[in-house]
């Protein structure tokens, strides 16, 4: 895996790599900016707030786009129905990323999770693609390193009335911020895990 050249960047709307689509209007769940009525917003559903196009792209309407609130890096979260969670800039450039804890992927390290043609990639602030889709499932930076398999798969927790997610089987290992395979993804997760405790001492 690859960092990509500084000028690749994606377009003004997540393309999904599905077939096409009908446009269509689809509900969205955020908490909008705070107002003099309503200074506290909390997470609420905000009826067609996004499109899909005939071409897949996603597309967040002018009026919820503004409603949205947006932190200091300029970044906005929402959850669009049917579709998962996005990050949000005010140009209406959007991002799909992975969700944990119910929420948005939160950035680590300066980079966050994404999906591209079924594997994980790592995004920046500016939404450019840093890191390739080339592993199944992976976790975020932490002390240089992430986490990544191969072959593994994603499951729901059994009688979790969070929905939360596991990750099971395939093969582990470690990656840097340049892709660079610090720990070969050829081991069990323990074991992936025991080889980084290894190399932080």
């Amino acid at each position: 895996m690859t960092r990509m050249p500084m000028l690749m960047a994606l377009s003004i709307t997540l393309v999904f790599a599905a077939g096409a689509f009908a446009a269509q209007p689809l509900d969205c769940y955020y908490a909008a900016r705070p107002t003099a009525a309503n200074r506290k917003p909390e997470m609420s559903i905000h009826q067609n707030c996004a499109i899909v196009s005939g071409d897949g792209s996603v597309r967040i309407r002018t009026r919820h786009l503004k409603a949205l609130y947006f932190n200091a890096d300029g970044l906005a979260t929402l959850n669009v129905k049917g579709r998962g969670w996005f990050y949000v800039r005010r140009n209406g450039h959007v991002l799909e990323v992975l969700s944990i804890d119910n929420g948005a992927d939160e950035f680590s390290e300066g980079l966050v999770r994404g999906r591209s043609h079924g594997k994980v990639a790592f995004f920046d602030r500016s939404f450019r693609m840093v890191l390739l889709p080339a592993y199944d499932f992976a976790w975020a930076f932490e002390n240089g390193r992430a986490l990544v398999c191969s072959g593994c798969k994603e499951k729901i927790v059994a009688d979790d009335p969070e929905n939360h997610h596991t990750v099971t089987g395939g093969l582990w290992g470690y990656i840097d911020h340049h892709g660079k395979e610090v720990i070969p993804v050829k081991y069990s997760r323990g074991e992936a895990l025991r080889r980084d405790e290894l190399m932080e001492r």
